[in-house]
């Protein structure tokens, strides 16, 4: 926005989303970094939580930011404040509103990868993975009794992390997209016109 490098883009990479416990359960030995020598709560939740008050998606929702927002870039399509995972392939992007489809997975297409997006509402797991292995292009489900993502075309169990922990399929990696997740309104700005997934 200032300086020499004005215009320029990041690339985006591939990342998940979820609650630390769920992490936890798939990711067992990792260490979390909570603050640094001479500030031990560095990263302490709490500092980044004061001066949005309590309801932070309402207030998006009714259009209330805490900073400047252009009202003419706003996109009607979706509410302000729905929590959306954009994935992005090859200049595209769909956006999938993940308060509307809830815990599930969902099949689709962005642009030419056929892509499934993990949701676990529950355990606030998200993740968009491309559904092609080995050339082969599955289908996945969402057993709502045990939690997991099964694919009709081996039946392998697939956890919110992408990988196969059961079934023919066991020990294959799907591969992660890029992703971000964000608040509708913020999307809608960053890419206008972007697709909306609707289930």
């Amino acid at each position: 926005m200032v300086g020499e490098l004005t215009g320029s883009h990041l690339s985006l990479l591939p990342s998940s989303t979820m609650a630390w416990g769920e992490w936890k359960r798939l990711y067992p030995q990792t260490q979390l970094l909570t603050g640094m020598a001479g500030s031990p709560n560095k990263f302490n939740s709490g500092r980044y939580s004061r001066g949005f008050g309590g309801d932070y998606q309402g207030r998006i929702n009714d259009e209330q930011f805490i900073f400047p927002v252009d009202e003419k870039k706003l996109d009607p399509r979706l509410s302000a404040g729905e929590i959306v995972l954009t994935v992005e392939v090859g200049g595209e992007a769909t956006a999938f509103p993940l308060g509307i489809i809830g815990d599930g997975v969902v099949n689709h297409q962005v642009g030419t990868e056929p892509v499934a997006v993990f949701i676990k509402a529950s355990g606030g797991a998200v993740g968009a993975f491309s559904r092609v292995v080995d050339g082969r292009t599955l289908t996945f489900q969402y057993q709502q009794d045990t939690q997991d993502f099964v694919d009709q075309e081996t039946s392998s169990i697939w956890d919110a992390a992408g990988r196969a922990t059961g079934g023919q399929m066991s020990g294959a990696q799907l591969k992660r997209l890029n992703t971000r997740r964000s608040f509708w309104f913020s999307i809608a700005i960053a890419l206008p016109g972007v697709n909306v997934y609707t289930p």
